[in-house]
């Protein structure tokens, strides 16, 4: 379908939703929710012929992915740094492979990082590249929400929301074909690009879509269910009224920017915190009952994932 065509959808699915939420019963929790779906179904449809125009690989995304995490060099976690920041990067990558169970794109080699720094904060670039702020594992109460998090950093590589964000770049700048012998284009790219996922996050749809896979891997992975919403409504309320920083004309000042100040994709994102943590509500209660899920207060506590330490006490029924 052309760009042209797939805007006529949109425009024509938001004019019908309207109708059908101003027609509703008023008793009802009748909403645009269900109508931004059949959007982004269209978004989907629109961006197709961008994506076929800029094919990115397997292997060429994760050879992006190692060149993008190559610029996020600054506050990584070193030899020589302390014992226990070692301890937190070695406990993040740990947890991270525990949840790839699941993943669709088996051919993708995940890695995870840990930057030094006090924002609460993760992200994904291409290539299974997930960046986690000490922040946020300062932040989270449990094992189960960092995972819930992990898992939705994961859903945005595995439903290729990182590299068409990328190739979307790459049609603006009407780039076909392989990018990786174009050095200079690609390290300003690189920066501008990642400098925009941490500020802004991701079209609604793909941020529905990273928040409910991102749960059923966690849940997959034998965590509670209800993390997620938890940890989301936490976020919201402490980081949602934050303001956007300023952005810098230079690429690279301007990505040093946005990892040292941004708050988050999980609070800039298009969708509102109040309606993510009710979608995560309702997907969580459908474990209600099933069996017990394990929480990991206590592991998040020593740094030691459930598969180094299970401890009995923290199972408990989904509620």
């Amino acid at each position: 379908m052309k760009p042209v065509y797939s805007l006529i959808v949109v425009m024509l699915m938001l004019i019908v939703g309207g109708i059908i939420v101003m027609q509703g019963d008023p008793e009802e929790k009748v909403g645009l929710t269900g109508v931004m779906e059949l959007v982004g179904d269209a978004q989907r449809t629109a961006l197709k012929p961008a994506m076929m125009a800029t094919r990115v690989s397997p292997a060429e995304e994760m050879e992006l992915g190692n060149r993008l995490a190559g610029y996020m060099s600054f506050g990584s976690v070193s030899s020589s740094d302390s014992e226990e920041l070692k301890a937190i990067e070695l406990y993040v990558k740990r947890l991270g492979r525990s949840l790839l169970g699941s993943i669709s794109r088996k051919e993708i080699n995940y890695e995870f990082h840990l930057i030094d720094s006090g924002m609460v904060n993760a992200f994904a670039l291409p290539g299974g590249q997930i960046f986690v702020f000490k922040g946020l594992v300062d932040f989270v109460e449990s094992e189960a929400e960092l995972a819930s998090i992990l898992g939705h950093e994961i859903t945005h590589v595995d439903a290729r929301h990182c590299i068409e964000s990328f190739q979307a770049e790459m049609a603006a700048e009407k780039i076909a074909g392989s990018v990786l012998g174009n050095d200079r284009w690609l390290a300003g790219m690189a920066m501008r690009y990642a400098s925009r996922i941490i500020q802004g996050g991701y079209r609604q749809f793909q941020e529905f879509e990273a928040d409910a896979r991102g749960l059923k891997f966690a849940v997959d992975a034998g965590y509670d269910p209800s993390a997620a919403e938890m940890v989301m409504q936490r976020l919201g309320m402490a980081y949602g009224g934050e303001s956007k920083p300023e952005k810098a004309s230079d690429p690279v000042a301007e990505l040093k920017i946005a990892v040292k100040s941004a708050a988050g994709s999980y609070f800039r994102s298009h969708p509102p915190t109040v309606d993510r943590v009710e979608r995560l509500r309702r997907q969580a209660s459908q474990h209600t009952g099933k069996k017990k899920f394990y929480v990991g207060k206590e592991n998040l506590k020593q740094r030691l994932t459930r598969s180094q330490k299970e401890i009995p006490e923290e199972f408990k029924a989904a509620r």
